[in-house]
């Protein structure tokens, strides 16, 4: 027994030795380094989140409320952020971690599908390990990488649509086609403008592949893609379309006149905002690609990766000009997904790899530290960036503010009350974070409609003896102190950022409620 144990511990001795030297050699060495990068990077994004001092963002308790009423769409969006935080949920609990375990692992497999593009397209390894990790460096995929929004499956559907329609060009497989079809369809589901994608390839195949317009299998693909938007029609019927309705208002078209002093301001801060997005260390390289665009000196590879996002970024000037609040920065940024493999291949060809990793390493680090910012304090140079920049400022206190509420709850000599807002903001992050996360509500003042006006409000609590505890940033109205039959107290709270105030609540606790006229004033 002795002598066959020594045997297979001699076997095994010689057996390790000879794996680990087998995949730390040559090219697997690379691989499995590049692996342990990406895997490492990860593993510190959930650590920041779990020990960071970023709290929940109001989009993201938005979302994860409607994982708690599982609907085949929403208000605003279509449904998969909803199915995959009910999935991580349900699996790491109601938790920080457990809503933006979701934004990490698609920010790993994006990173993963920018080197399998760029490889697909110029076979060139080096070239798929700089895409990769410039995705690190880049703002619009550094933002959707740590916060869950729908930006972040949008994102990495638009990169994989991408993917699988190249590959499907250059063998014309039925499962490449197939699987074009499935990613367009999931970017469907995460997000609307994914609907972007059609026009630009179009555009792509009319200037240089126009046989695809003769293969059915392209129409195929786009069906199955398709097919993913007919729950999302059906829930839309039903609910006398308010997503279209949504988006129409969105886009401007109801604003009747926009001064022209608006309009110019609007322009600039899109433009500047797409600049910032894309991060202003990289203008030099985007100048010389769009320079030998213009120049048509782009190889059909290239224009494949920049084509779609300049038509995005083309298509939504028009709104810019129409709509009276602008465009929000985040709208056009998934169209750039495929950017970073632009920049490796340029900086390949280029010889410019050693200014990119330069100006790629600055991005992250100014990234790294605006995600941060409170280290400035630490080291007594805050005034560089003033709390009042500071892009996070509106992620601390939430916790602190339903703290205070609990406290105001536990002295309610009844147990029939809600907590409800005029935000939905407020009300979302105060679902999150209340002890027991109890349902919130939505008080609306003749404001946009939203997600929380299409399901059961204060009308149920009518007449019933509720109190209610109202929180917003503007004082009580006398129409809603008088839907009560009386103000039983009221606090403040407020909440500080690096020394700064970013809120002043006003907290009413009101007795008995009588009931309310709410309306939307638009979609």
């Amino acid at each position: 027994m002795i002598n066959r144990l020594r045997h297979y511990t001699h076997r095994l001795s010689e057996f390790i030795p000879e794996k680990i030297a087998f995949i730390f050699s040559g090219r697997n060495s690379v691989l499995y380094l590049f692996l342990a990068l990406h895997v490492f990077i990860a593993i510190l994004r959930i650590l920041y989140v779990q020990f960071g001092p970023l709290e929940i963002d109001s989009e993201e308790a938005q979302y994860w409320i409607w994982s708690r009423h599982l609907q085949l769409a929403y208000y605003s969006k279509p449904p998969l952020i909803a199915y995959l935080n009910w999935i991580s949920t349900s699996i790491l609990g109601d938790t920080l971690i457990g809503i933006r375990i979701n934004a990490i692992l698609i920010g790993f497999a994006t990173a993963m599908t920018c080197y399998s593009l760029a490889l697909e397209l110029f076979h060139d390894r080096k070239t798929a390990v700089i895409a990769s990790f410039l995705t690190y460096a880049m703002p619009f995929i550094w933002i959707p990488s740590l916060f869950f929004t729908t930006d972040s499956p949008l994102l990495l559907f638009w990169l994989l649509s991408l993917l699988f329609f190249w590959k499907a060009i250059k063998n014309d497989s039925l499962k490449n086609w197939v699987l074009f079809g499935i990613s367009f369809g999931l970017g469907i589901i995460s997000k609307y403008t994914i609907l972007f994608l059609i026009p630009g390839l179009l555009v792509f195949i009319l200037l240089s592949h126009s046989y695809i317009l003769r293969n059915r299998k392209f129409y195929m693909g786009i069906g199955i893609g398709l097919l993913f938007f007919l729950p999302v029609l059906v829930w839309n019927i039903k609910n006398d379309f308010v997503s279209f309705r949504h988006l129409q208002y969105l886009s401007g078209a109801n604003d009747v006149s926009v001064p022209i002093k608006k309009t110019a301001l609007n322009l600039l801060e899109y433009i500047l905002g797409q600049i910032a997005v894309l991060s202003p260390f990289f203008i030099v390289f985007y100048f010389k690609i769009i320079k030998s665009w213009i120049r048509k000196q782009l190889s059909d590879e290239m224009l494949f990766l920049i084509l779609p996002g300049i038509l995005v970024f083309i298509a939504f000037l028009p709104i810019a000009f129409a709509r009276k609040s602008g465009i929000n920065v985040n709208w056009p940024m998934f169209a750039y997904g495929a950017i970073p493999i632009a920049l490796a291949h340029w900086a390949v060809i280029k010889k410019k790899v050693g200014s990119l990793a330069l100006l790629a390493s600055t991005s992250f680090i100014l990234l790294l530290l605006l995600s941060n910012l409170s280290v400035l304090d630490r080291v007594g140079i805050q005034k560089i960036v003033p709390a009042e920049l500071d892009p996070t400022k509106k992620l601390t206190g939430w916790q602190s503010l339903a703290t205070h509420i609990d406290s105001l709850k536990a002295n309610i000599p009844d147990t029939r009350f809600f907590v409800f807002s005029n935000s939905y903001h407020i009300s979302s992050e105060l679902q999150f974070y209340l002890d027991k996360q109890p349902t919130t509500y939505i008080l609306n003042y003749n404001n946009r409609m939203n997600q929380f006006s299409l399901w059961p409000g204060l009308e149920q609590f009518t007449n019933k003896n509720y109190y209610g505890i109202y929180i917003s940033t503007d004082p009580l109205k006398d129409d809603l102190k008088s839907s009560f039959e009386q103000l039983d107290s009221f606090t403040t709270r407020r909440i500080l950022h690096r020394g700064a105030e970013t809120y002043n609540f006003k907290i009413y606790v009101l007795k008995d409620f009588k009931g309310f006229d709410e309306k939307n004033s638009h979609y």
